[in-house]
């Protein structure tokens, strides 16, 4: 057993987890598909894939010959595109509240922040506004030609958005919408975060499996069995914890401090895989972090 994780909030309140596991690393140029199937996806066990993402256009026009975010591309390439941007510093009943704006907004947001802590931090109008996380993009439905990535042979199965690719959400002008709103035209997403940015605890949708390729940056993830998903509800099972960094009411959960984590820091150019029914709560631990993610069933 590995030893309790311990962090601490800006409110300087103490969080206590107990790491009971590393989740596991491989080359995955060396795992076959038979392999994968048997030691992950029968077992339902998440893993940190890594030297599979070598020749993604996105590694190269997203990224900087020097490893940093070529925010710059996004803006004079699909700075037009609307998406949806969650306030981190503020919840909104299970979530993140969540506003709208186009691409290029959020570019300028980036380069203009200047704090990288979950404070409120100034803008260029002497007021202040919250750390924002743009999530969901469906890039890869709004921008067919540009091919950002290969999905890799473990991956290729996605019975979820081969269906959704031919929902008639997509040939129905009268139902089809021009914004890039979060809806159910397909469950492959971009995300782009600065440091401090995070997704509150939750398992994905439908209880899909999910694979998620880190492009630039470094993220913290927190994941739970599960066998264990009980622990971080309350006494009724009706809602779960939001924010395992957050002072847990230990009367509201009585569970929470018995939950054994897995953890995992998922670096540059890496995959994870996180199986189906996992909880997990994720961090952008550098200034910015650029994610592909897909759900697939």
């Amino acid at each position: 057993m590995l030893q309790c994780c311990m962090g601490v909030k800006s409110q300087d309140t103490i969080c206590v987890m107990e790491i009971g596991a590393k989740v596991e690393r491989v080359d995955g140029r060396k795992l076959g598909y038979a392999d994968f199937v048997d030691r992950y996806l029968k077992n339902n066990l998440p893993v940190v894939l890594t030297d599979l993402m070598d020749g993604w256009q996105a590694c190269t026009d997203w990224v900087t010959a020097d490893g940093r975010p070529n925010i710059r591309f996004f803006a004079d390439h699909f700075g037009k595109s609307m998406v949806q941007v969650a306030d981190c510093c503020k919840r909104v009943f299970t979530d993140q509240k969540r506003v709208e704006m186009s691409v290029s907004e959020y570019t300028d947001y980036w380069l203009s922040i200047s704090s990288t802590k979950c404070n409120k931090v100034a803008n260029s109008n002497g007021g202040t506004e919250s750390l924002l996380y743009l999530k969901d993009w469906h890039f890869v439905k709004e921008y067919p030609d540009y091919i950002a990535y290969t999905t890799p042979s473990f991956f290729v199965d996605d019975w979820l958005n081969l269906y959704l690719d031919s929902h008639r959400l997509h040939r129905d002008s009268d139902i089809t919408q021009d914004k890039n709103e979060t809806n159910c035209a397909d469950y492959r997403f971009v995300y782009i975060g600065v440091k401090g940015t995070w997704t509150p605890l939750h398992a994905d949708v439908f209880r899909s499996y999910s694979w998620s390729a880190n492009v630039c940056g470094k993220k913290l993830w927190f994941l739970l069995p599960p066998s264990q998903c009980h622990l971080i509800f309350d006494r009724y099972q009706k809602s779960s914890v939001y924010d395992v960094y957050a002072d847990i009411s230990e009367k509201k959960f009585p569970g929470f401090k018995k939950a054994v984590w897995w953890e995992c820091t998922q670096e540059q150019n890496e995959i994870i895989f996180v199986p189906s029914g996992w909880y997990h709560q994720v961090h952008n631990l550098v200034r910015t972090t650029i994610l592909l993610k897909t759900n697939i069933l």
